[in-house]
C-alpha cells in the first residue's frame, strides 16, 4: 500500500503552488517535486541547431538511392522509416564514442540481444511466457512519458512460424553442446499434457543469418505455449535480432527488435511479465540488449 501524506498551502499561495510544484511519485512514496517550465525560444533554437534531426539531414540527402534503399529495406524489419533508423543508429554510435556511419542490414538493426557466457558457466536459458492472458507494457497516447498496463488476450491457434536473425561465436565444451531457439508448446491430451516442439538450430559458429521454422499440428487442446533461447554445454557470445513468433496473423513475440531484452518492471507494473527471464542464470553468464553497429 502507498504511504501518502498531505500538505496544506497557505491561503493565496495556491496560483504559485501550482504553477512551481507538481506530484510526484504516487506509487510508493507520496512527494512534491519542481514543474518543469517550458523552454525560451533562444533555448528551443539551440537544442534544434544541435539536434541529430537538423546535423544528419545533409548526410542523409548527401547519401545515393542504393543507400537510402538499404536504409529503408533495413527500417521495414523494424516497423521504422530508412531515415528514423539511421538517425536512431547514428545517435546510439555517438553515445557509444563509434565514428562514421553504420551499413544497414536487414538481418540486424540497431539494438540487438546479447548472450554471453563465460567461465564457470556452461550455458544459459532465457523464456518467454506466453499464457492465454497476460499483461503488457503501453504508452499512453497523447502523453510524453505515461505508460499503462494493459490486458492482453493471445488467441492461438496452428500454424506458427517462428524466425530469428542470430549471429554466434560459441566454443564447445564436449558432448550435447548446442544453440537453440525454440518453442515448447503445451496440449492436453487424454488428461496428459503433451509439449510439442518448434525448434531452429543456431549453430555454435555461424555468421549473420535468418531462420525459420513452423508447426503446423499438435495432439490435443492447446494450453499455451512459452518461447526459449538457449546455450548448452558452450561459451561465447550469441546475438539476436528481429525475434518473430506468428499466428494468427500477428507477429506475438515481446520486444521483437531486442530494444530491451532484460527490462524488469516494477511498482504498479509488476504484474507484466519481463521480455526475457533466464531459468538458470549462474555467475559468468548474462544476457542484455547492446549497440551493433
Amino acid at each position: 500500500m502507498a504511504k501518502t501524506a498531505f500538505l496544506n498551502v497557505p491561503s493565496g499561495l495556491e496560483a504559485g503552488f501550482d504553477l512551481a510544484l507538481q506530484s510526484g511519485d504516487r506509487l510508493t512514496y507520496s512527494s512534491i517535486k519542481v514543474k518543469p517550465l517550458f523552454s525560451s525560444r533562444t533555448k528551443q533554437k539551440g537544442l534544434t541547431q544541435k539536434s541529430l534531426l537538423v546535423s544528419l539531414a545533409p548526410i542523409w540527402a548527401g547519401f545515393s538511392d542504393a543507400v537510402k534503399a538499404a536504409w529503408t529495406s533495413a527500417g521495414a524489419k523494424c516497423d521504422m522509416s530508412g531515415w528514423k533508423l539511421f538517425v536512431q543508429d547514428t545517435g546510439l554510435r555517438m553515445k557509444n564514442s563509434l565514428s562514421g556511419y553504420s551499413t544497414p542490414s536487414d538481418l540486424y538493426q540497431s539494438m540487438i540481444g546479447c548472450i554471453s557466457i563465460a567461465s564457470p558457466a556452461t550455458g544459459l536459458q532465457i523464456e518467454q511466457l506466453h499464457p492465454f492472458t497476460y499483461y503488457v507494457y503501453k504508452k499512453v497516447t497523447g502523453t510524453k512519458s505515461e505508460y499503462s498496463p494493459v490486458l492482453i488476450t493471445e488467441s492461438f491457434s496452428l500454424p506458427v512460424t517462428i524466425s530469428i536473425s542470430s549471429k554466434c561465436i560459441l566454443t564447445s565444451l564436449g558432448a550435447g553442446s548446442h544453440a537453440y531457439f525454440y518453442l515448447d508448446v503445451i496440449s492436453s491430451y487424454q488428461g496428459e499434457n503433451l509439449h510439442t516442439f518448434c525448434l531452429i538450430d543456431l549453430s555454435l559458429s555461424s555468421d549473420w543469418k535468418n531462420q525459420i521454422a513452423t508447426l503446423s499440428a499438435v495432439k490435443g487442446l492447446i494450453q499455451g505455449y512459452t518461447a526459449f533461447i538457449e546455450i548448452v554445454n558452450a561459451t561465447g557470445d550469441l546475438y539476436f535480432d528481429n525475434v518473430s513468433i506468428e499466428h494468427n496473423g500477428l507477429n506475438w513475440a515481446r520486444d521483437p527488435f531486442c530494444d530491451s531484452i532484460q527490462t524488469e518492471f516494477t511498482k504498479r507494473f509488476e504484474q507484466i511479465p519481463k521480455n526475457w527471464a533466464p531459468t538458470n542464470l549462474v555467475s559468468g553468464a548474462y544476457y542484455l540488449s547492446q549497440f551493433h553497429g
